[in-house]
């Protein structure tokens, strides 16, 4: 069961398993991303930061077998995994070879491979094989040695299981390198075939570092093979890719081979351009080892176009970076350079004095090609100082390393420099049998460009072909745009009319909210005592119109038929309080202090009373109070307690007569009645229970109370004579309405109910 659970965990590693060459990994080390990402650019940086990896973090324990121990995860900074040390070997080799220490990058894959036998990790085993054997080729070129290693890795990575399934990746990267290593034997045929096998892994591909890539490599093997406009359209893809992923890298690196690719063509204004691009990239990156080669190539632009000050500008540049790369094969190059453009501008000294460098050189580097241009530089010279011998020595010396190397242009320079060396020597019979030769090579190049051109027309009926295909689709992008353009518009009536129903409905809902804030405003000034805050009946029977008041379902809690919400059901007890020192307040405190003193009472009343209790303020002294009283014959003192008790707690500093004056009823008055009195009728009768109060209180100046409470069998029409305060009287002389007070004397009370 540990097996199998060792053998899933491995899978899943392989399947982000890339080639450092072929794709861009991402490492959870961002010193590893880092460096992966600076290996093409600038190789000193790349090494140092995977040579600082390996020697700051410490390998993880050897005997340690789990997944977390072979993964790239790594959350402890302190060390690194075996896996991560694999990849970090990795960048270290590519960072040499590019260097030029191919020995020494070999040697950090050696190492590599040794961890993934130690560890068990066979595709990742696989991909270190993959990327031995490519840097060996790309060193020693030998083809025939790196098939014959590719079809054992080919045969042991079979042996994998689900090798499609798992590792796709390595599948592509194992054709890739068949492909470029058939392009650089010259098999051009079975190259394509192997790039056309690769097509389906990049079709889904998901990683655009690996398409881009993709299309570079496809397009600088046709541009190596001089199928011009196949590479332009690889590169072109590869171009606007790059920018659409905002890739700097990637676009810096296809816009060389754009330059190339134009130099070769000989469209020198845009090679110029791109190779412009490129250089303003590189430029950015010290000691970048790719920036002279792209300055060199500006530098022969500008040599072909005869623009020879330019060009002069770009080999200094590109010498002064070459010191520092101490790359003795590109440093000639650039002094054979600027010896051929110093040629140019007829000024020999320093055309030799460069020569002479690059001779120097090349003792001590075998460089055939740049051997034969010296010979040229050095017959082209002899030429100009009409020293024959040594124009003819010369030539032929060239001449016969061009033959070896096969190189067309190099021959053809070697016999016109001959022909030129005899026509010196005065020879001319001779002269003119290398003349001929030249002749021949200049026809053979013309015939190569013929054919250039005929590869170019065949191609060019492809792209017409194309085109018409384009031209149906931008008829059907021109209908496609007309409809979208009627749907913009329509689209548009409908947002301008959603808008201006929108606005509608803010204008609306505006003018709701100023009229609910005037009905608010007018409930507050009609319903509300104008300087207690609290409900004022007085001044709603003064100034509500009939209208109104007939109009319940509006004003149903300030209208006066509320006081008594369900006459069949509600059982209240109405309190009419009065209150001296309302009376007096404006008098003793005086008038602004007299209404906060008022406005406060007003809040502070309104705290008191709770739900469903209710108060009003009935007029200036006088307040009135209703709470529902479902036992009629609970006593009245303690309500009359809780009231006088408010009237102490309010303002207890202020000196205030705290004397008050009730007068209670209950509703139903009769209890057999119900609708044998109205409220206004209810409230008359309270009015007088209160008046009652009022005397008794203004004899002996204290608190007293006045409760009025009719037997349980008082007829109906014992109060149904009209006048409700005179039949109310006669009651109390009949003794159907008894009188509670305060004051123990019920004679004496009665006789003040009859002279009120």
């Amino acid at each position: 069961m540990l097996k199998l659970r060792w053998e899933h965990w491995l899978c899943v590693l392989m399947l982000m398993l890339t080639s450092h060459t072929m794709a861009n990994p991402v490492y959870t080390s961002p010193t590893l991303n880092e460096a992966n990402s600076l290996v093409d650019i600038v190789p000193k940086q790349a090494r140092q930061l995977a040579s600082d990896y390996l020697t700051q973090r410490k390998l993880s324990d050897n005997s340690e077998k789990s997944p977390a121990a072979i993964s790239r995860d790594e959350s402890d900074s302190r060390i690194r995994t075996p896996g991560a040390t694999i990849d970090a070997l990795s960048i270290l080799a590519d960072a040499e070879f590019n260097l030029g220490n191919p020995k020494d990058a070999l040697k950090h894959l050696a190492e590599a491979k040794a961890l993934t036998e130690k560890y068990d990790l066979p595709y990742l085993g696989v991909g270190v094989q993959l990327h031995q054997v490519r840097l060996e080729w790309r060193f020693s070129g030998n083809g025939i040695l790196a098939r014959e290693q590719l079809h054992k890795i080919e045969q042991s990575y079979k042996k994998v299981k689900n090798p499609e399934q798992l590792a796709k990746g390595l599948k592509y990267q194992l054709t890739m390198l068949k492909a470029e290593i058939a392009s650089k034997e010259g098999e051009l045929e079975l190259a394509n075939q192997l790039f056309a096998q690769t097509t389906p892994y990049i079709d889904t591909a998901k990683s655009s570092y690996v398409v881009i890539s993709h299309h570079i490599t496809v397009g600088t093997h046709l541009l190596n093979h001089k199928q011009y406009n196949k590479a332009l359209s690889e590169f072109l893809v590869a171009y606007w890719m790059a920018i659409e992923e905002d890739s700097r890298a990637l676009l810096g690196k296809t816009n060389y081979c754009l330059g190339k690719l134009f130099y070769d063509r000989k469209v020198l204004d845009k090679a110029n351009n791109h190779l412009s691009q490129a250089a303003d990239f590189y430029d950015n990156y010290e000691d970048s080892p790719v920036l002279p080669e792209i300055l060199k190539l500006m530098g022969d632009s500008y040599y072909y176009q005869g623009k020879y000050n330019l060009a002069l500008v770009q080999y200094f540049n590109a010498m002064d970076h070459e010191r520092t790369n101490n790359k003795i094969e590109n440093e000639i190059d650039v002094r054979i350079a600027l010896s051929a453009t110093y040629l140019n501008l007829v000024n020999f000294p320093l055309a030799e004095q460069y020569l002479e460098r690059a001779e120097q050189l090349l003792q001590y580097a075998d460089v055939p090609r740049l051997q034969a241009y010296a010979y040229l530089l050095r017959a082209g010279l002899s030429a100009e100082k009409h020293f024959a011998d040594e124009t003819i020595e010369n030539g032929r010396n060239a001449l016969t390393i061009a033959q070896k190397i096969d190189d067309l242009t190099t021959q053809k320079h070697a016999y016109r420099l001959i022909n030129r060396g005899y026509e010196l020597k005065g020879d001319y019979k001779t002269a003119l049998e290398y003349f001929k030769h030249y002749n021949a090579l200049v026809s053979i190049e013309q015939r190569q460009m013929d054919m250039l051109s005929e590869d170019a027309f065949r191609q060019q009926k492809d792209f017409v072909e194309r085109n018409i295909h384009l031209t149906g689709q931008k008829v059907e992008l021109e209908h496609a745009q007309t409809e979208y353009r009627k749907f913009q518009k329509i689209a548009f009536a409908m947002f301008l009319a959603a808008s201006l129903l929108f606005i509608f409905l803010l204008r609306r809902g505006h003018l709701l909210r100023l009229q609910k804030e005037e009905i608010n405003n007018l409930n507050q000034n009609l319903f509300t005592h104008s300087r207690s805050g609290l409900r004022n009946l007085r001044m709603l029977n003064a100034k509500l119109p009939a209208s109104l008041e007939a109009s319940s379902d509006q004003f149903e809690r300030w209208h006066v038929g509320e006081l008594i919400h369900e006459p069949l059901n509600d059982r209240l007890r109405f309190v009419m309080i009065d209150v001296p020192f309302l009376r007096n307040l404006h008098m003793q405190h005086g008038y602004l202090e007299g209404l906060k003193l008022e406005k406060e009472f007003g809040a502070y009343l309104q705290e008191k009373v709770t739900s469903p209790a209710r108060v009003y303020h009935f007029s200036d002294a006088h307040l009135l109070y209703i709470e529902p009283n479902s036992d009629r014959n609970s006593s009245p003192e303690v309500l009359v307690n809780k009231v006088q008790q408010w009237i102490n707690e309010f303002k207890p500093q202020r000196n205030l007569n705290r004397v008050v004056r009730l007068g209670m009823v209950d509703y139903p008055f009769l209890p057999r009645a119900y609708t044998a009195l109205n409220d206004k009728e209810l409230l008359d009768i309270l009015l007088m229970a209160t008046s009652a109060a009022r005397t008794l209180s203004l004899e002996d100046h204290a608190s007293h109370w006045v409760y009025l409470k009719a037997i349980e069998n008082a007829p109906a029409a014992s109060l149904a004579t009209g006048n409700v305060r005179k039949a109310c009287k006669h009651s109390i002389n009949q003794g159907l309405i008894k009188v509670h007070s305060s004051f123990n004397n019920e004679e004496s009370l009665k006789k003040i109910l009859k002279d009120d």
